[in-house]
């Protein structure tokens, strides 16, 4: 029988927060214990509880680090506000999609009072991801009332329909892309044929109307990278007895209510759709995944498609590509008619600190850059793009009034200018140079 979704499914959250100007605290973004961040936890801690007519009062989370819990005016914690490594960590309450904005709402009038903030703010004008880890959980109030716990099978075809459709990861999580990430799809990391071979044989059960129970589900998929490995995008690790929850790992900050509320609801549309259809998807391999398919151009190209379909407020959601493409427009001799987006490719890791085997910290490679250069000339533009370590240049995309490239490099912290320069007929129109490494035009 099903379970009405909406008056069922809950969604909990880990949102993250960071003090605007970061860069004086390097202790506050790198380790979990400073001055610092107990100082703004404390203020934050007293902001919510002056919100939710509550109080606040010390504990200790799993690592045995200190916390805050907060309570509203009937004395029950609404949340938890703890210390991570990359920033201070709000654990939410879980609540049904109708109450998503409402829960949410007081996180950000606490932590305007507490001066603390969704993004990290850079010098060069862009407002990114705080580098905590953000996660949206979704199970249910009791494990009796759990749609997930009451049909797993939703849990398998959530997977697998999130995996064939990149749009609906990359635009919305941080910025730690590709192996090795806090996110990674099944391909980004090992043992993805074992994997597919398994996810196949679940299909082969669900053809003979076979079903398996909630730890049956655990089980089957226990040796695969959506539970073997904790960092995945879905991740089952905490889908068995006690929880029964899907963990989706990763998720870019939010910056507002309204944002809560907007991937609640692209996640409750997946999952209303995937209780009308009988067996998962076959998973697909995405054999360019980390070159064309991780632009701006296809991925917002998908992503408005499948909204429009899905009848979801499709124009709401562009806020999420924008801040993951963000133009670049700081710096000296602006172009007119040459634009750079700030683009995404797999960071390449170059150290792993651990406390366990928990990740507390990565080292990564700086240099190593993707920007997508367009102008909105259109006609028979050349482009001509010179720099120290281009590695690859794409081919020419025309989309929404403009034509596009992406650029990957490995820029020369000694020679890091980019010289770009547009012309037709062999006529030059503008030239510019942008820098890669303090990220302005010049």
């Amino acid at each position: 029988m099903k379970i009405n979704l909406a008056d069922n499914l809950t969604f909990g959250f880990e949102q993250t927060f960071t003090i605007e100007d970061w860069w004086t605290d390097p202790g506050f973004t790198a380790t979990s214990d400073t001055p610092k961040k107990r100082e703004k936890m404390l203020e934050f801690s007293i902001a919510l509880a002056d919100e939710l007519n509550g109080k606040y009062f010390e504990s200790l989370d799993i690592w045995k680090h200190m916390q805050y819990e907060v309570t509203d005016k009937s004395g029950v914690t609404q949340f938890f506000v703890t210390m991570d490594p990359g920033s201070i960590e709000v654990k939410s309450p879980p609540c049904l999609i109708k109450d998503v904005e409402k829960m949410a709402a007081p996180l950000f009038i606490a932590a305007k009072k507490a001066n603390v903030v969704a993004y990290r703010n850079w010098w060069y004008g862009v407002k990114g991801g705080t580098e905590g880890g953000c996660h949206v959980n979704m199970g249910g109030f009791t494990e009796k009332t759990n749609p997930l716990k009451n049909n797993p099978s939703l849990v398998v075809k959530y997977a697998s329909y999130i995996h064939n459709r990149p749009w609906l990861h990359y635009p919305f999580m941080g910025l730690d892309v590709g192996p090795g990430g806090n996110a990674m799809r099944m391909d980004e990391k090992e043992n993805f044929s074992l994997v597919k071979e398994t996810f196949n044989n679940y299909i082969d059960l669900s053809h003979q109307q076979k079903t398996l129970t909630p730890m049956e589900t655990y089980l089957f998929f226990e040796k695969t990278n959506l539970i073997a490995d904790k960092s995945s995008y879905p991740s089952l690790y905490k889908f068995k007895d006690g929880l029964f929850l899907i963990e989706d790992r990763g998720q870019e900050s939010l910056r507002s209510a309204r944002d809560f509320y907007l991937v609640s609801l692209m996640r409750l549309k997946i999952f209303e759709y995937l209780e009308n259809t009988d067996v998962p998807e076959s998973l697909q391999t995405f054999e360019n995944i980390h070159s064309d398919f991780l632009t701006s151009i296809y991925l917002w190209e998908k992503f408005e498609i499948w909204a429009n379909e899905m009848k979801l407020p499709t124009k709401e959601y562009k806020v999420f590509f924008e801040r993951q493409f963000p133009i670049l427009s700081s710096g000296q001799n602006i172009p007119k008619n040459i634009f750079i987006n700030d683009g995404r490719r797999p960071r390449v890791i170059t150290d792993i600190q651990k406390r366990g085997d928990v990740v507390i910290s990565k080292t990564i490679d700086t240099t190593q850059k993707r920007f997508e250069v367009y102008t909105n000339l259109l006609d028979n533009i050349d482009f001509n793009i010179e720099a120290d370590g281009i590695q690859h240049i794409s081919k020419k995309y025309i989309i929404n009034g403009a034509q596009l490239h992406y650029i990957d490099l490995k820029y020369n912290p000694e020679r890091p200018e980019i010289s770009i320069q547009i012309s037709k007929d062999k006529q030059v129109l503008e030239s510019c140079i942008f820098n890669a490494k303090n990220m302005m035009w010049e």
